[in-house]
Formats: structure tokens, sequence, C-alpha cells
């Protein structure tokens, strides 16, 4: 544990005593049992499919005396061009910028997300990070028994205390920019949404990615469905071939390694995708318009610097689209992408304004 850690912890027991201050688990998930795999980081794969699961590495920093311990928890796979791995390239970034010894699992099940927030924190590791909204309530019934370890979770909208917080950007206001391009698109008035599990935050991005469209032409239909996996590329592709087949000609996706069969079948029948997660232009260039961007790499980097620097205060932290953390990758495979992104801009400065209202809808409608 490190110095500063030590000293703002003891800080936060202070306050948290005289000032008495103050997300579901879906265990639906289906991921395969984590195996053993290689010390590194995953191959640069611009095919569709994931490469095969892996399990727990640690890729340890020079130690500078004073760097901090990171391990993350991954319920999918590291190499999903997608929402876990870019946690997961946060890693080398914590190692040189805060001389941070880390380790992650991967492709990690349900029924085992304590005891890797335990085993962790057992181990010393100053900060475990908890790859998804799903980790919320773990991290209420471990942090309690870890006072000397911070437990952080990402995309969870309601989660503090003296040794956790959840990290939520407001992801639904750049999936409405993801909107605009699609009903600026679309010339069949039809899109599709794609989504691992209806999880508050996925149900808010696909209803403002519809809201999005719609506000372009009223007319358009959007059709939002769940698939009930992070990592079958399989289902992505079916699911997606099936949309294209009724007419939809623009499918968006929130589907981690699923998605990439979303992207691939979009490139397949001739029809645009929008990805989500980093830029994804390399899986299909010629057919993907544009990602949504929720960036994770720096969501996670800004909240070990938190912590590092002592500014950790134990509270849910929001990342707005003022933050680089959110946007919206340049519009890429149609003509008309000057005006699109004209408009994109002009949109989300009103979304900033208040001007515009993102609606903010958790449950499938």
């Amino acid at each position: 544990m490190t110095k500063k850690l030590l000293q703002m912890l003891a800080a936060l027991t202070v306050f948290t005593l005289f000032a008495a201050s103050c997300g579901n688990n879906d265990d639906s998930s289906s991921d395969p049992a984590p195996t053993a795999a290689e010390e590194s980081t995953p191959a640069d794969d611009s095919s569709s499919d994931p490469a095969p699961p892996a399990e727990e590495k640690s890729t340890p920093a020079e130690e500078d005396g004073d760097g901090l311990r990171v391990a993350l928890i991954l319920p999918g796979s590291a190499n999903d061009k997608g929402f876990n791995q870019l946690a997961f390239e946060a890693l080398p970034i914590l190692e040189s910028r805060f001389g941070a010894e880390t380790a992650y699992t991967e492709m990690m099940p349900v029924n085992e997300f304590v005891k890797a927030f335990e085993d962790f924190a057992s181990e010393g590791y100053d900060i475990v990070i908890g790859q998804g909204f799903e980790f919320g309530e773990i991290a209420e019934e471990v942090a309690p028994e870890f006072p000397d370890t911070i437990f952080l979770v990402t995309n969870h909208p309601d989660l503090s205390g003296p040794n956790m917080q959840g990290l939520q950007p407001a992801s639904q206001d750049a999936a409405f920019l993801a909107g605009i391009v699609a009903g600026m698109t679309t010339e069949n008035k039809k899109i599709g949404g794609i989504a691992g599990f209806a999880f508050p935050i996925i149900v808010a991005q696909m209803e403002a990615f519809a809201a999005g469209a719609k506000s372009i032409d009223p007319e358009i239909e959007a059709t939002l469905t769940y698939i009930g996996t992070f990592d079958d590329v399989e289902a992505g592709k079916e699911t997606a071939r099936a949309m294209i087949s009724s007419g939809v000609d623009v499918v968006y996706h929130i589907a981690d390694a699923a998605g990439l069969g979303v992207i691939q079948a979009a490139r397949e029948e001739g029809v645009l995708a929008v990805g989500w997660g980093g830029d994804q232009t390399e899986v299909a260039p010629d057919t993907l318009v544009t990602s949504q961007i929720v960036d994770q790499t720096l969501l996670v980097v800004e909240a070990v610097q938190a912590v590092y620097d002592g500014s950790f205060d134990g509270q849910q932290r929001f990342f707005s689209l003022t933050s680089p953390v959110l946007g919206i990758a340049p519009v890429r495979a149609v003509d008309n992408a000057a005006e699109i992104e004209a408009k994109v801009a002009e949109v989300e400065a009103g979304i900033l304004d208040g001007s515009v209202e993102v609606p903010l809808i958790l449950e499938p409608q």
C-alpha cells in the first residue's frame, strides 16, 4: 500500500465517522469457465472473431518503491475490441505512469465475481476494478471486509463509500449522437440495435440511440433486441442478419465480442453499422459509418489517477460529453459525412447547453 493511499484512506475514515456520509447483478450471463493463458497483451486481431478465452495474468511493472498494485476483473474477453479490451489497455498506462504492478482476469464467470474481488484484496492489491455494472453489488458486499483496498466499478450509476466508487459516463448522450448518424444514413427508415443484456445503463443507450434517429425523422422505425450474451459472435451475427432481412439498413450494437458479429453481418449484407466503445472502423472500414466512443481506457486511468494523487473521495463519479471519455468517431463510408458531422456537432452543443434533452429510459419499451 502506498503512503499516499494510506493517508487518503485514513482521512476518509475520519470524515465518515464525523460526517456520517453517505445495479442489479444479472446472473443470467453464460460466460465460459476461465482457462489458463499466456502472460501477454492480446494479439492485434483484425478479424471479427475474438481470440480464445483466457483467465488470470500478471503484468508487473518495475517496482519504484511507491507503485500501486492494481487488479482488473473482466467479465468478457480482453481482446473483444470493445468494452473489455479498452479497460485492459489501461493497464500498461498505469504501469508506465504510476509504476503500478497490475494483474487481470478475463472471461470471469458471474459465480466467481465475489471470489475474484476477495482474492485480489487478500493478496494486497490497493485497487480492484470490476469492469461493468454487474460488479456493483459485489463491491458493496466485499468492500467493508477490506478497508485498505479501494474498489472501483465502471458503468455503475450509484456506488459510493469510504473505499468504493462507481464510474458512470453519460453514455446515453453519446448514444443519442450515434442515433443522429443512423437517422441521417438510413434509406429504408429502419434501424436496429443489438445489445448483450438489458442492464439499465445499456437500455438507456439503446433507447437514446433510437430517440436520436427519430429526432431526425419521426417515421424511422427502431428495432431493439437484447440477445443474452456479450460473448457469442454467432448470436450477434445471426440476430443482425434477421434484422437486415426485415429491411434494417443501419445496425448498432452494445454487445462486446458479440457485437463483432453484428458488424460482420452488416459488412456481409452490405448495410451500415455503428460500433461501440472505441473506434471500430478497422473491423469493417467500408461499412462501419461511425462508433459511439465510451473510452474505458481513459475512464480507468483517470479513476486510478485520483487514488494515486489523493483526490479520491469515495463519491460516485460522472463523466459528461465535455469529457474525452465520451464522443463519436469520425463519420465514414457515406458521401454526406461532412453534413452529418456538422449536425452531430450542433446536437452535441444543444445537449451541453440544455436545449436538447436526451431521454433517460432505463427499462426496455
